[in-house]
């Protein structure tokens, strides 16, 4: 919501009209007045169940990695990585395109083995026992287009030993869970990228995995198929499922994940709770769209009290601050014609990606790995 836009009056004559008309309504002159928007937040369903819970004494560990290294040819991969993956968790790996998500993803899958240190699966190495416990999503669907959806679960299926009544009810209850019942007939090519998605999480799901791993489960879906998917990863997680997501999508890390681990260039550079991640962060955020910022404005703001974080980007600059109360009105007096629009919002994970690694989390890389 743009709570300021600078048409022919400068910003002082647009605070002072919105005032002088507070005033004649309430009586009371006030400087500006500002509508809160809340950060983006769901309810912790997915948090329902902790490890503590979860977990009963002696019980193998879903996943583990132990000082794993693994180098792709160019360079490019991951060291020394260390990850523990509880029962009845959502473990987030938050980082940018290339920054060895699907790596870590991978070497968990047992698609790779780490050219150094280990990985365990509920406490055994990698073999086919420890594949059938895994239920995989790929970042890409791989789903045979001629084949229905009813045949591509029956196939998947039979591949993990399922036959019979067991093999048509658990396909038939995911099939209606994900709201894909009525198209069970339908071939694969009839369907969307989004009921694509929704069919992928079904087939992993069919053979009752305790170890899910998802690269990327919800990219550009909408909303709806967003929803559908979180929603059944929901009753699995409550039931103790282990996840895995590997996302570049703060918002969505910071609602449905307990533990979030932020990877960059290869290293994991943070881990914690998304609540312990955004902790040390400034209460509000400043979104200020000013295509005409400069470095020496960016270098005055961060000596500003009350300022935090300065994130400057092409056309905006984003700060976290104490209070925007306070910090807004100075704004305007400052920099008010150069300032196109302003948002206020909570600060979020976003921020404090900013804050641990020193700059925004983009996608600009073009392998992933």
């Amino acid at each position: 919501m743009i709570l300021a836009a600078l048409p022919s009056r400068s910003p002082t004559v647009e605070l002072i009209c919105a005032s002088e008309a507070r005033k004649r309504r309430t009586g009371t002159p006030e400087l500006f007045s500002v509508r809160r928007i809340a950060a983006y937040r769901t309810p912790d369903t997915l948090r329902a169940v902790s490890s503590a819970e979860s977990e009963t004494p002696n019980s193998p560990t879903p996943a583990r990695l132990s000082g794993a290294c693994f180098q792709w040819p160019g360079g490019r991969g991951v060291s020394d990585i260390d990850l523990q993956v509880e029962r009845g968790q959502v473990i987030g790996l938050l980082g940018p395109n290339g920054a060895g998500k699907s790596t870590i993803l991978k070497m968990l899958s047992g698609e790779i083995e780490p050219q150094q240190g280990s990985v365990t699966i509920f406490d055994q190495p990698h073999g086919r026992e420890a594949r059938r416990r895994i239920g995989l999503v790929l970042q890409e669907p791989s789903t045979d287009d001629l084949m229905t959806l009813e045949e591509t679960l029956q196939l998947h299926g039979r591949l993990f030993g399922l036959r019979g009544r067991t093999l048509h009810r658990r396909s038939d209850e995911l099939l209606d869970s994900l709201g894909l019942g009525e198209r069970a007939g339908d071939r694969c090519e009839t369907l969307s990228g989004g009921l694509r998605r929704r069919l992928d999480l079904a087939r992993s799901l069919l053979h009752e995995p305790e170890l899910l791993l998802l690269d990327e489960p919800t990219l550009a879906l909408d909303p709806d198929s967003s929803a559908a998917i979180w929603d059944t990863l929901s009753t699995r997680v409550s039931a103790g499922v282990a996840v895995v997501v590997c996302s570049n999508d703060t918002a969505e890390a910071e609602a449905y994940a307990n533990r979030v681990v932020i990877v960059d260039e290869g290293q994991v550079v943070a881990e914690d709770t998304p609540a312990s991640l955004t902790s040390g962060l400034l209460h509000d955020a400043l979104e200020l769209d000013w295509p005409s910022a400069t470095g020496n404005d960016v270098a005055e703001l961060e000596r500003w009290p009350g300022v935090g974080t300065v994130l400057w980007t092409e056309d905006q600059i984003v700060l976290t601050v104490e209070e925007s109360s306070e910090i807004v009105p100075h704004l305007f007096q400052r920099y008010g014609s150069q300032i196109d629009g302003i948002r206020i919002r909570e600060s979020s994970l976003r921020d404090a990606w900013f804050q641990i690694v020193g700059r925004p989390l983009t996608n600009s890389r073009e392998d992933e790995r």
